[in-house]
């Protein structure tokens, strides 16, 4: 980091942020019908072949 740019000191929270969350939100999940699954499969296809 250069030496003008100062770090703000570890384990203190910016003033202008508010208090962040430790922990994120219970994960949720749902079925995928097969078609939905066949979809959601070929939409990863096309968008790894743009690499």
């Amino acid at each position: 980091m250069p030496e003008h740019v100062s770090r703000w000191p570890e384990g203190h929270s910016l003033p202008a942020l508010p208090q962040q969350r430790q922990t994120g939100h219970r994960s949720e999940s749902v079925e995928l019908t097969p078609e939905e699954r066949g979809a959601f499969a070929e939409l990863v296809r096309q968008l790894g072949d743009r690499h």
